[in-house]
């Protein structure tokens, strides 16, 4: 058992880790980033993840399943849990020619803690989206060569501070509310071959700030002792968010420099799109688990300053599940816990009249930590996102995802004989 004082200590580390880790992360280069808010995390727990991210009917006292706030009210009443991963990925972009990368990213870091039986709560960080690419075009003008690049960088993170109350038996529900913070900058420049001629650089930035509300139910129906069967609904919906705009283009011609057109810090309004999902699952304690999701989002209506940025509706489904032989053995290797999944989205994006997929198969391995429910955990996950046709990029990735799950007692009253 910790003491509160090792707790509170394991917290501040944690949250250290947390943002050292977010500003030393490398980003991978994907030009599908470049439209709309970049790419969007996957914003599920890493037991979540090892079944291709089904989570909506998922609950778990060892689990910090931040997807559906609902399933908070599984924690222990007397234990805490902390919840981090990392992951590695190697990517491989097809087009006209082939280009491959790699990069380390920080996933998430959670807490949950539990309030009174009936009331669990919950807080962490993440990305929300990130932006990171580069792309350049050749072109020929009057015998000149024009060379055209696009690149940008940045992204938007996440604070959330969730709360469960358990209403009845069975049933639960949920909320997340999150504060949203960071920036995205879009830049292209024009550079002819002739380097004492002229250049030209337009640069976008996008400053954000603002709320976000997660809200989220459950509901168990037990079938004997043979198990129960779940059912989840999460919903979000379209809340303003403010950001600050700043546009500006710059020529410069040999050492003349001339700023052609500059708006600084003009404030915009526009709300993130409502998004609905729902999930069932079947399962036994902590010995098997099933389920499906389907999650809608209204990516369509988004847009920033009236440009939607070829954004259309996105959908995405899952299946997945886990299996521990034996919860209660004795033996080592009857904890270990298996998990397999997988996943097919639509995403927001649709170029040149094609609608950008992406699909992705999961394999989870779980190792518990002797005479505790601490867990250190991997996930192997390969997927493909786009198409080559219609002169388009597709993008082949395989990722490794690492996570460590503490949970120890939280409180707990001494007794004196």
């Amino acid at each position: 058992m910790l003491r509160i004082r090792e707790i509170s200590s394991i917290f501040c580390v944690g949250f250290l880790l947390c943002f050292s880790a977010v500003s030393a992360q490398t980003q991978r280069n994907s030009p599908y980033s470049r439209f709309g808010l970049g790419e969007i995390g996957t914003r599920s727990a890493s037991a979540n993840r090892a079944m291709g991210g089904t989570s909506f009917a998922f609950q778990s006292a060892t689990v910090v399943n931040f997807a559906n706030p609902a399933s908070y009210v599984a924690y222990d009443s007397l234990a805490c849990l902390f919840d981090v991963a990392f992951s590695y990925e190697n990517h491989t972009l097809t087009a006209a020619s082939v280009q491959k990368g790699s990069s380390i990213s920080f996933d998430y870091l959670a807490f949950g803690l539990p309030v009174l039986r009936w009331w669990k709560t919950s807080f962490g960080f993440q990305p929300f989206s990130g932006m990171s690419y580069k792309i350049s075009q050749k072109k020929e003008l009057n015998a000149d060569t024009i060379l055209t690049s696009f690149y940008g960088e940045g992204g938007i993170n996440e604070i959330y501070w969730g709360n469960a109350f358990k209403l009845f038996k069975n049933f639960s529900v949920g909320f997340n509310a999150s504060y949203l913070f960071g920036e995205y900058r879009k830049n292209r420049t024009v550079e002819p071959s002739d380097k004492l001629s002229w250049v030209s650089l337009t640069s976008n930035a996008n400053f954000v700030k603002g709320f976000h509300l997660m809200t989220g139910l459950q509901y168990f129906i037990p079938v004997k002792e043979k198990g129960k069967f779940g059912l989840g609904l999460v919903y979000t919906p379209a809340i303003p968010i403010s950001s600050k705009f700043q546009n500006m283009t710059i020529s410069q011609y040999m050492d003349t420099l001339d700023i052609l057109y500059k708006t600084d810090n003009q404030k915009i309004k526009h709300s993130m799109p409502q998004s609905i999902g729902g999930g069932i699952s079947w399962g036994k304690g902590l010995h098997y688990f099933i389920g499906a999701d389907f999650s809608w989002t209204n990516w369509g209506s988004y847009a920033v300053n009236g440009i939607n940025d070829s954004l259309v509706n996105s959908y995405r489904m899952s299946l997945g599940g886990n299996y521990t032989p034996n919860p209660t053995g004795a033996k080592f290797i009857s904890h270990i816990t298996l998990s397999l999944g997988g996943s097919y989205e639509q995403t927001y994006l649709c170029l040149n009249d094609v609608p950008l997929n992406k699909w992705g198969v999961n394999f989870g391995v779980q190792f518990p930590v002797k005479r505790s429910k601490t867990t250190f955990g991997a996930i192997f996950e390969y997927g493909q996102m786009g198409t080559t046709q219609a002169n388009l990029i597709k993008e082949d990735y395989f990722k490794v995802t690492v996570s460590v799950r503490m949970h120890e007692a939280w409180y707990q009253r001494r007794r004196l004989e």
